[in-house]
């Protein structure tokens, strides 16, 4: 009795299979055809506009949904080699927050600061910057250490 429901199982997944496969081959003709199309027009290739001009490829008139052009990975590296937007969104990089550590930095930090405040401040910064300000405090303790053992020093002779 179990093969006979696993053959049914197979057979059912093995149709939805073939559908579904359809379904990608007809977002895949259609989201090329709308994408051509955007480039000789020169209209911008974003998400919005070929969700919208794919109608007019589609004999339903239905055209492809935004989410189908995510998910279709051949589309969407198809729409990615031709769009602009995607190019410029993903070469624009974050402004980069100077970091500037002097020792006056360190001498005005406050017991009774905000430590929510500070937290909030460090997790905008990159793992780079949080790694070159940990070791510039850690030089500075160093050196502020070594200056004291040796002031100490010269005052027991």
């Amino acid at each position: 009795m179990n093969q006979s429901q696993s053959a049914i199982h197979s057979d059912k997944r093995q149709w939805i299979d073939k559908v579904y496969q359809k379904r990608r081959d007809r977002s895949l003709t259609i989201g090329i055809q709308t994408i051509d199309f955007l480039v000789e027009q020169e209209i911008p290739v974003t998400y919005h506009n070929i969700s919208e001009y794919s109608k007019a490829f589609d004999e339903k008139g239905k055209g492809i949904h935004l989410n189908t052009i995510k998910r279709n990975e051949e589309l969407h590296s198809y729409y990615r080699k031709h769009s602009r937007t995607y190019k410029v969104k993903n070469t624009r990089k974050k402004p980069v927050i100077p970091s500037t550590f002097d020792e006056a930095s360190i001498r005005r930090i406050s017991s009774k600061r905000d430590v929510n405040i500070t937290k909030k401040r460090y997790l905008q910064l990159s793992k780079e910057d949080l790694v070159n300000r940990l070791i510039a405090v850690e030089k500075y303790i160093a050196e502020n250490q070594e200056r004291w053992v040796t002031n100490q020093f010269e005052q027991f002779k």
